[in-house]
């Protein structure tokens, strides 16, 4: 049993309720100044007061003459009221906004390639019987190239959208 180390605990006890020493005082009987000893480590209470202030700060007569909580628990953690799916849907959506500006431009170059190499085709040549460029078989491998290289920038974007939920929806919380 350490005085000082209780006074302490009683000081941070009627410091988190929200009591001056007088308040305490008149709570247990006693004068302000006998609640300023007990603090500072000069005097312990007596066995009865220890009971009132037990009482009043809701912990055990042992934890106020060790100074210190025993079973001080965590209070338990809320729940997450959202599902995974949920949550993994709204860093989804959140990725699909922040990178819009990246579909928009790939969008756009994506559709140019095809049109460039659909009025160099054969298909072109054979729905309206003409085509802008000669060499019209360069223009089906410019179309072939395009869906090729639309499938690649899917998959690196998709890839990039996996990482990015797995790294916010379903990252542990910091304990």
């Amino acid at each position: 049993m350490d005085q000082i180390k209780t006074g302490r605990y009683i000081s941070e006890l009627r410091k988190s309720k929200g009591y001056t020493q007088e308040e305490l005082g008149k709570l247990v009987g006693v004068s302000n100044k006998t609640v300023s000893r007990w603090e500072n480590g000069n005097y312990m209470p007596d066995i009865e007061t220890l009971r009132l202030l037990a009482k009043e700060f809701s912990v055990s007569i042992e934890e106020l003459l060790d100074g210190e909580a025993k079973n001080a628990q965590k209070p338990a953690a809320r729940p997450d009221p959202f599902t995974p799916k949920e949550r993994a849907e709204f860093w989804r959506r959140n990725w699909k906004k922040e990178n819009a500006g990246w579909f928009i431009f790939w969008g756009i170059v994506f559709a140019a390639v095809f049109v460039f190499g659909f009025l160099w085709s054969t298909i072109c040549y054979n729905l309206f019987g003409f085509v802008i460029f000669d060499g019209i078989l360069l223009g089906n491998a410019v179309i072939l190239f395009d869906f090729l290289f639309g499938f690649g920038l899917y998959i690196y974007f998709y890839n990039k959208m996996c990482i990015y939920v797995d790294n916010n929806a379903y990252k542990l919380s910091e304990d």
